[in-house]
């Protein structure tokens, strides 16, 4: 098997706790969260993404349904025993569903302890590490990683250029990073999308939620070597949809050195 090491002195009932855990952050996005109606109990965990039909946001998970399915699918070309880092894992669910397909060794990383916690009880086994960490302090090894995925969690790094030379570091020569879920805007979108987010945050009750928030825009790619894999804009998209096909509207890219 693939192998990353990390510092064994690090783990803590299961979790490497690579960087000083944000209590602050947590706690206010774990209130979100509850008021979204997004803590789910773990026989809910275990499906996602497909989820129950008790599940709120079943809707919305039908569509990341076809996001993993594509990236699924995508994995199936590349050799075995890659070290994939799973960026902004939450509890881990779409490392943990493809842990049941591949023998990859996947490092789930967030700064959600709680969550973190709950996705090692649920998925735990050799191909799965859970790790408290903030990307930019942690001690991980450059050119380490095969492939680096930030799934629905791009919008929660304020300085994505500064992110992104970060992760280029991070991963080989060959190595790949994917955005998937997450939502770009173009240049005359950003404003308003904005002002939505702000709005619904405080409608909620958490307008602090804005300051972790980020609106991130197609040009911020550039200087990058990137390619959009799925684009939810293109013609044949549109089309589909006009035949009620539906399928996410967030793109997926994948970026390499």
């Amino acid at each position: 098997m693939a192998e990353l090491k990390l510092d064994s002195s690090s783990l803590k009932d299961g979790i490497y706790i690579l960087s000083e855990i944000n209590n602050e952050f947590e706690k206010i996005y774990l209130k979100v969260r509850e008021k979204e109606n997004r803590i789910f109990s773990d026989d809910e965990v275990k499906k996602l993404p497909f989820a129950s039909d008790s599940n709120p946001h079943k809707k919305e998970w039908d569509l990341r349904v076809k996001s993993f399915q594509r990236f699924k699918e995508y994995l199936k070309s590349k050799k075995q025993n890659l070290i994939v880092l799973d960026l902004g894992c939450g509890n881990g669910w779409f490392s943990g569903q493809l842990s049941k397909t591949f023998n990859h060794i996947f490092f789930c990383v967030d700064v959600n302890l709680t969550e973190l916690q709950q996705g090692r009880k649920i998925f735990d086994s050799v191909q799965m590490k859970f790790a408290y960490a903030d990307i930019f302090r942690a001690e991980i090894p450059i050119a380490s990683i095969d492939i680096i995925i930030i799934n629905a969690a791009a919008q929660y790094f304020p300085d994505f250029k500064r992110f992104l030379e970060k992760l280029l570091t991070l991963i080989k020569e060959n190595g790949e990073i994917h955005i998937i879920d997450s939502p770009f805007y173009s240049e005359t979108e950003v404003n308003n999308a904005r002002k939505r987010t702000i709005d619904y945050y405080h409608s909620i009750g958490f307008p602090e939620m804005t300051y972790n928030y980020f609106h991130h825009s197609f040009s911020e790619l550039s200087g990058f070597n990137s390619e959009v894999l799925y684009n939810p804009k293109s013609f044949n998209k549109k089309v589909m949809r006009l035949f009620s096909f539906k399928d996410s509207p967030l793109p997926w890219i994948k970026i390499t050195r």
